[in-house]
């Protein structure tokens, strides 16, 4: 069996590596030296750790500690990140008498040890939480890049946010909601979404994609998310605007067309409202 070794990996002054890959369809059983983290930001596919299959899709977290085994296959390109820990990347948090090559032997998460004896490898994110770890994890890979200032002393804390919401977000896989049947369907409507946003897309369409009805859609929407679907919309359209004012020539009206909006005051009105300034202000700065 294959054994992936620290060094080949991650820099000896970081003790952390994170790589966003594409185009992956398959990975044969190995061991590793480090501890993982693997994120599925896109497609799906069956992981394997320590001789368990596990189905994935958008929005599952994985875990691996040191030695532990793990395989991959997927039908399409899956899209995942990779964050890779030394052993002792969090070491000041590690307790003297306990292993070092375990997630769960951080001393400060011992309040999730007794609920968490055996924890699944596999943790799933929805709904609102999924959205907040793919900021955090974006936050950590544009670090990891940049190596700005204080990178290191930020990717400490970021990843001490990470495994804390892991945790967390193992703890609350075990309770049961009314919406725990479709919680899994969520990452692919999301991903629907975000391919179609800038036409005109409904409820009605992600009713068609998922065989719920609008309302009952809209009620998930409303309960996961804590805001709406034609909220969520909104902030896509105007999050890519602000991307393309900041990183292309193209026009200000262009880019509201490109986004979906072919009314040019309610682009202005609603990118303001969003950003506390108009577009041709956010340009000059």
């Amino acid at each position: 069996m294959k054994v992936y070794h620290g060094v080949d990996w991650i820099a000896p002054d970081e003790k952390i590596a994170i790589f966003k890959e594409t185009n992956h369809k398959y990975e044969p059983e190995h061991m590793h030296t480090f501890m993982e983290l693997v994120y599925i930001w896109s497609a799906s596919g069956c992981h394997r750790v320590n001789g368990q299959s596990f189905e994935v899709q958008r929005g599952d977290l994985l875990f691996m500690n040191v030695g532990d085994t793990h395989s991959f296959k997927t039908d399409s390109n899956m899209e995942y990140m990779n964050i890779l820990f030394e052993p002792d990347f969090l070491s000041d948090q590690l307790s003297i008498v306990e292993s070092t090559h375990n997630f769960l032997s951080l001393q400060l998460f011992r309040e999730f040890h007794e609920q968490l004896v055996k924890p699944v490898p596999q943790v799933k994110f929805r709904g609102k939480s999924m959205m907040e770890l793919e900021e955090l994890l974006e936050t950590m890979q544009s670090e990891y890049i940049e190596k700005k200032s204080g990178y290191r002393m930020l990717l400490h804390g970021y990843a001490t946010i990470l495994l804390g919401m892991m945790f967390r977000t193992m703890q609350d896989n075990f309770k049961t909601s009314e919406f725990r049947d479709v919680y899994d369907m969520l990452p692919s409507l999301l991903t629907y979404i975000e391919q179609h946003y800038a036409g005109h897309i409904t409820l009605q369409d992600l009713a068609k994609q998922s065989y719920y009805s609008p309302y009952y859609i809209s009620k998930v929407f409303k309960e996961c998310f804590g805001f709406t679907f034609t909220e969520y919309v909104q902030q896509l359209r105007l999050r890519e605007a602000k991307r393309k004012l900041l990183e292309t020539q193209d026009s200000v009206v262009e880019i509201g067309r490109s986004v979906g909006y072919t009314d040019k005051t309610q682009f202005f009105r609603l990118f303001k409202q969003s950003f506390g300034m108009t577009p041709q202000q956010l340009r000059k700065m």
